[in-house]
């Protein structure tokens, strides 16, 4: 399972650790998912929305 679920449609970024039922993964079409192990995309230029439910950042720092 990769590290992060981008959704490029909402622009959100999720962490695949943390997903809860409220990250609405499931109803993410496959056209509009990204899973990466590498690439965050809620830094940066242009960033994306870290999602409120599983997106905390306290877990990611503890796994760098």
């Amino acid at each position: 399972m990769a590290t992060y679920i981008v959704n490029v449609y909402k622009k959100e970024v999720h962490v695949s650790a943390n997903i809860t039922s409220r990250c609405n993964i499931e109803k993410m079409r496959d056209n509009h998912r990204v899973d990466t192990d590498v690439d965050d995309w809620s830094t940066g230029f242009n960033p994306f929305a870290r999602c409120p439910h599983c997106y905390i950042e306290t877990n990611i720092a503890k796994e760098a």
